[in-house]
């Protein structure tokens, strides 16, 4: 993991006050987001795009707007997302660096306090199997069913589990 303002923010509080932990599973098109107050899951869903949207810069507009509104409507003090990395499509690659580099700027904004995460690293944690991307979106659906009793869309489901990681092995 890359450090990030983390001393700071848990210098911010003390042992025994909550914490509410915000993470995404960002996307240009759907964002899944899960809240948590101290180790609770609270709050969890979606945001997306206009998905008739064709152009990737008005998409990430959209999603930029769209998570400003999820910041405020959840207040967190701290957020963990994913990190980017090359798969298959420079563009694809490109445009979810660009997405990574508007929420650090929404958080740097607000004095949030964030942590990007790899992807193997809370996979790993949470139990998800699989080497291709469909078998581990299906798993870490299951994994959300087993754990938290939810049925969840793949989005929601990583950022459910994304932030259960943080809650369980960043904040402890």
């Amino acid at each position: 993991m890359i450090p990030t303002p983390l001393p700071y923010f848990l210098f911010l509080f003390l042992e025994g006050d909550n914490i509410k932990i915000l993470s995404f599973d960002q996307s240009t098109k759907i964002t899944g987001y899960s809240l948590y107050d101290n180790s609770n899951l609270i709050n969890y869903g979606t945001i997306q795009s206009d998905s008739k949207e064709e152009n990737p810069i008005e998409r990430m507009k959209q999603m930029y707007e769209n998570i400003k509104q999820c910041l405020i409507k959840c207040n967190p003090h701290f957020v963990v997302f994913e990190n980017v990395h090359f798969q298959k499509n420079y563009g694809t690659f490109q445009q979810l660096s660009q997405l990574q580099g508007l929420i650090m700027a929404l958080l740097f904004e607000r004095n949030i306090g964030f942590q990007y995460v790899e992807s193997t690293a809370w996979r790993a944690f949470c139990g998800v199997k699989g080497k291709k991307r469909a078998e581990q979106k299906a798993n870490a659906i299951q994994v959300v069913k087993d754990k938290f009793n939810l049925s969840v869309s793949e989005d929601e489901a990583d950022a459910i589990l994304l932030g259960y990681f943080a809650v369980n092995k960043i904040l402890k």
